[in-house]
């Protein structure tokens, strides 16, 4: 069985979904399975994986690696359509693997294979906070419709956070992202602040992630002026590729600019020193949808989690981390000044989160997964069984 996986985005990136897929193909390569990606042309950074990665031809040429609709990437998308319909008379995939709305219409259009989606987020939750509030329900009415399309032509649907499958009227499989613990490793705690400019008697709280308005980073700022008014010196770390322009902004306005900080995200290193520099992180969420992958590499590193409902995408996650109400930031700060002052806690956090990762996104747990998505295929459509001609 070949599987043709298709992402209409940059990669490799650091980004959330970039990320989950990059795992998701590792971890079915490491199995033997046969699988490629079809992508865009731009790239974050350069990679040597065991999977093949073919480009769609880099024309219009669109070098931003953010997230969100632009002309550029439509015509990318369109492009996608060609580049797929070629490919698969090349390589004759069993099945495509859709992830995202743009990969699905991508393999609707072309016609050569059955495909299955993959939904990352809700389209009809996400899309609409890249548009004015007028837009925004006619948005997401046009998010509605085009899923709904997508779910009827899909020959089975996988989610990557149980929460995603209400989304659709139609089974789902929940597919658990892969993701593996990282060994310890340089810089230290004191290195890495030093490295960042952060007081080494401070206690940090870090945000790792865009600062899109569907995140909810702003109820860290809130919430960071809570800890500061109780007398301690916390500080609140954003690692970030977006603009920082409006989280500096916004820390102004409250008076906090000395006490937010900021740093790349642009590769293993920065990520590496951002996490070691933290005594905790926040994983916010201010719409439902994706699932944060933010929160399973905190996990994987070691660093205690205080997350949002919303945020934890109806994980089975148990008591691996600090859950808090949504859109309410004294509850943030109330979870960080208790966890800060109970290092014992903070141990048992690293220890849950460790046993979660390699219980629930192992390797196993994601082909298993995905085995059960393609039988699921197979029974609904019989599609599966015949190779495309």
């Amino acid at each position: 069985m070949t599987l043709l996986h298709v992402g209409c985005l940059p990669f490799p990136t650091y980004q959330g979904t970039q990320a989950a897929i990059a795992a998701m193909l590792q971890s079915s390569s490491r199995l033997g399975r046969d699988v490629r990606l079809l992508t865009y042309s731009g790239a974050a950074y350069s990679t040597n994986v065991p999977y093949p990665i073919h480009r769609i031809p880099d024309f219009p040429r669109v070098r931003s690696l953010r997230s969100g609709p632009s002309w550029g990437k439509i015509a990318l998308d369109a492009r996608a359509v060609l580049e797929l319909r070629r490919l698969c008379a090349q390589i004759r995939p069993t099945a495509i693997v859709a992830h995202h709305v743009e990969a699905a219409l991508a393999a609707i259009g072309a016609r050569k294979a059955p495909f299955l989606y993959v939904a990352h987020t809700s389209l009809e939750q996400e899309l609409p906070i890249y548009f004015s509030k007028m837009a925004s329900a006619p948005i997401a009415c046009l998010a509605r419709a085009v899923e709904s399309l997508i779910v009827r032509k899909a020959s089975g649907v996988g989610v990557v956070a149980p929460t995603l499958g209400a989304s659709f009227e139609a089974p789902t499989t929940y597919l658990p992202i892969p993701w593996q613990r990282v060994a310890p490793c340089p810089p230290s705690p004191a290195e890495a602040r030093s490295r960042l400019g952060l007081p080494q008697g401070a206690r940090v709280c870090l945000y790792a992630g865009n600062l899109d308005r569907y995140q909810g980073w702003e109820d860290l700022i809130a919430a960071l002026g809570f800890l500061r008014r109780a007398g301690d010196d916390v500080r609140l770390l954003i690692a970030t590729e977006s603009d920082p322009t409006p989280a500096r902004a916004r820390a102004r306005r409250v008076g906090l600019e000395s006490a937010v900080h900021f740093c790349r995200l642009d590769g293993e290193s920065t990520r590496a020193r951002a996490h070691a520099a933290a005594d905790l992180t926040w994983v916010p969420r201010r719409t439902p949808g994706g699932l944060p992958i933010k929160m399973l590499d905190a996990f994987a590193r070691g660093i205690p989690v205080i997350a949002t409902s919303r945020a934890t995408a109806g994980l089975p996650i148990d008591d691996a981390c600090v859950r808090t109400p949504d859109d309410d930031p004294r509850a943030l700060s109330g979870a960080a000044a208790t966890l800060l002052s109970d290092p014992r806690q903070a141990i048992r956090l690293r220890d849950r989160a460790h046993a979660y990762l390699a219980r629930a996104h192992s390797t196993t747990a994601f082909d298993g997964a995905m085995e059960r998505l393609l039988g699921r295929a197979r029974r609904s459509r019989s599609v599966l069984r015949r190779r495309p001609t």
